[in-house]
């Protein structure tokens, strides 16, 4: 795989043609409420360009599945209910999961890291030390996994339901937001194992029993990983 082109794909994907084939459509959108006001040439114009748009990023993802089709870690993630090419491309394409020899360097570095206690939050005039695109991406993974009724929902549902009880000043979106950050967080932890092992790479055992407080040991296999 050519992650150079993968990347910027991915950058003209996310960055130009779904942004403007989005803000295109907003527009048409408004149109349509009568919240704007547009003549129909206009309207016709916009049209024809958010057509365009919706083409082109088609076009895109048809060549970045290609492009990824036979990228091993690619195949072993979308074997996952919820996870399509695209999604798996846009997280695969920000990790250099040599780099990250550890399960916590990529949580930190997606941004699901804990700082003394605490979620990692940007502060003001600082740089930010975790990758927002791909925390972004990470959280769209865990939307999928709740729409779809992924395997990985039952980590959702059953941190849900510790929040309800244990946690009962929180509002319900800070349960369901700490519920998305522990399914997110096991996903990660699947992906840097399995990703790891194919690359031949070391991984440390126990990691999410130690890290997440599991019980028991959690396989990607319970959630539909292949057999490696």
């Amino acid at each position: 795989m050519d992650e150079t082109l993968l990347r910027a794909l991915i950058d003209l994907r996310d960055r130009t043609l779904q942004k403007s084939r989005v803000a295109f459509g907003n527009r048409l959108s408004a149109v349509e409420r009568g919240a704007d006001e547009m003549g129909q040439g206009s309207q016709d114009l916009l049209t024809r360009w958010n057509d365009r748009f919706q083409f082109l990023e088609d076009e895109l993802d048809k060549d970045i599945e290609s492009l990824v089709e036979d990228v091993d870690i690619i195949r072993y993630a979308v074997a996952v209910k919820g996870i399509g090419p695209i999604l798996a491309a846009k997280v695969i394409s920000m990790v250099d999961i040599r780099e990250a020899d550890t399960v916590s360097a990529l949580w930190r570095y997606a941004g699901y890291a804990v700082i003394d206690g605490q979620r990692e939050r940007p502060t003001k005039g600082e740089k930010l030390l975790y990758n927002a695109r791909l925390k972004t991406s990470c959280y769209l993974v865990g939307s999928s996994f709740l729409k779809s009724n992924s395997p990985y929902r039952r980590v959702y549902d059953s941190a849900r339901e510790y929040y309800a009880a244990n946690r009962p000043d929180w509002t319900k979106g800070h349960q369901h937001n700490a519920a998305m950050r522990k399914m997110i967080k096991v996903w990660l932890s699947h992906l840097w194992e399995v990703w790891r092992k194919l690359e031949g790479l070391p991984v440390r055992d126990l990691y999410s029993q130690d890290k997440l407080g599991h019980n028991h040991y959690m396989s990607p296999q319970e959630f539909g990983w292949p057999e490696l």
